[in-house]
């Protein structure tokens, strides 16, 4: 019997959201994406601060910060259905956790600006940790947060690799595409375990 589900933030509840405008932003993206890669990659390990990734993001497209604080803002679209779907799981006893690569001042300012700090019983940042997925070590950590089993929880990402590493911990996995056919999935992995 599953206990908790385990929620990928960026791609699940909202857009990645610096992904999307930085594809927007740079016409030819390809060619800077390593560049914007390692960017993120220092933030979401915690070594690169909020401001610190939008001055260099900014600088590597040629734009203000200020330009790119309100582009990002802009794609922050919060998927409500989910949201929605996560308060009637919770009403049922589930539990349920956040588990990201980011940081309090990234994730955490979106999670608790759009008044979703509710919809987890815990949540686990890499950059708290200076370890991302897919390292098994913050799977670990965060069935450790929510005192259940691997064999208990399932595991929700848009990232297959993300899937898979919690698949490999024991973790039962849902590849996230869209909202309606993640609660059909979600609904008859729980029918099939009671």
């Amino acid at each position: 019997m599953y206990k908790a589900v385990i929620f990928d933030f960026f791609g699940v509840f909202c857009p990645d959201i610096t992904m999307n405008w930085f594809k927007k932003m740079s016409p030819n993206y390809e060619v800077k994406l390593p560049e914007f890669q390692t960017i993120c990659t220092r933030s979401d390990y915690g070594t690169l601060s909020r401001a610190d990734f939008y001055k260099e993001v900014s600088a590597l497209l040629g734009v203000s910060v200020d330009e790119m604080e309100k582009g990002v803002e802009a794609e922050t679209v919060i998927n409500t259905p989910l949201v929605d779907y996560i308060k009637e799981l919770r009403q049922e006893g589930c539990r349920t956790a956040c588990l990201s690569n980011g940081t309090h001042e990234w994730t955490l300012a979106v999670i608790n600006n759009h008044g979703l700090t509710h919809l987890f019983d815990r949540i686990v940042l890499s950059g708290d940790l200076g370890v991302v997925k897919p390292s098994p070590e913050i799977y670990n950590h965060t069935l450790e947060k929510l005192n259940v089993a691997a064999s208990e929880a399932i595991f929700v990402d848009d990232r297959k690799v993300n899937v898979d590493a919690a698949e490999a911990c024991g973790i039962h996995g849902l590849l996230f595409d869209n909202t309606e056919t993640f609660i059909n999935d979600l609904e008859q992995l729980v029918a099939t375990a009671q």
